[in-house]
């Protein structure tokens, strides 16, 4: 079998329509979401800004968590940031489900909606089970990394590139398009090594002024879950599950 790998480095032009989409935020949104649902976690509804939030969180009511950032800071009156570490402070499991807007990751994740029925959450920590998802889909696949204000980004690249890696050696034959082959040169610059990476990147080098180093780190370690959150609807509204 053939596999069709495409790879958009930041969310700025237009996407072909595919099987399935993998949406990649690794710091932080998609390595949130990934790290919100292992914690027992049963729904987020992503929307684009926090104004969306705020109504969307007055109408479901107190069961619902508010949780995102902007500038990789949480926006007044949010039960918690961007930080998967946050997650720790609630019983997941006796929520309702969680409203999330942060600045990239969801509104990349609605956008590739409209280009695939089949729209998965991916990082460092999921990438062999979110690649293995999207292949039950269909053989042509596409990586959309969210970047950073549709600017394209170290981090997010570096974990393409890991994705691409393991999906050549899931595979016998792989067609790459351009950006793919330039997230696995990215991949090899730094010796496969996520964290070196992030090191270099601009947006890690943000979290670690804010004093969320620790944020990257967990965000750099590799197939570390199963876990493989979907987007779908939940009473018209885009829902992230499992």
């Amino acid at each position: 079998m053939v596999v069709k790998l495409i790879v958009m480095l930041s969310p700025s032009g237009e996407l072909e329509h595919v099987d399935a989409w993998i949406v990649v935020d690794v710091l932080r949104a998609t390595t949130m979401m990934t790290a919100f649902f292992e914690r027992g976690g049963k729904m987020i509804l992503p929307v684009k800004e926090v104004e969306e939030a705020y109504s969307l969180k007055k109408m479901l009511g107190k069961n619902w968590l508010l949780m995102g950032e902007r500038n990789s800071l949480p926006p007044p009156c949010f039960d918690c940031g961007n930080s998967p570490f946050e997650l720790s402070r609630y019983c997941l499991e006796t929520y309702d489900g969680a409203i999330m807007t942060t600045t990239n990751g969801t509104k990349a994740l609605i956008y590739a909606s409209s280009y695939s029925n089949n729209v998965f959450i991916g990082c460092a920590r999921n990438a062999t089970a979110a690649l293995k998802a999207a292949l039950r889909c269909g053989n042509n696949i596409g990586i959309l990394c969210a970047g950073r204000h549709n600017r394209v980004m170290v981090d997010d690249t570096a974990c393409a590139g890991l994705m691409v890696n393991a999906m050549k050696e899931m595979t016998e034959r792989i067609d790459l398009n351009d950006g793919g082959k330039i997230a696995w040169a990215i991949w090899k610059h730094y010796h496969c090594d996520l964290l070196e990476a992030f090191k270099d990147a601009e947006h890690a080098r943000r979290l670690e002024e804010l004093g969320l180093w620790n944020d990257v780190v967990y965000a750099s370690c590799q197939n570390k879950s199963e876990v493989v959150p979907r987007l779908t609807l939940w009473n018209g509204l885009k829902a992230v599950i499992v």
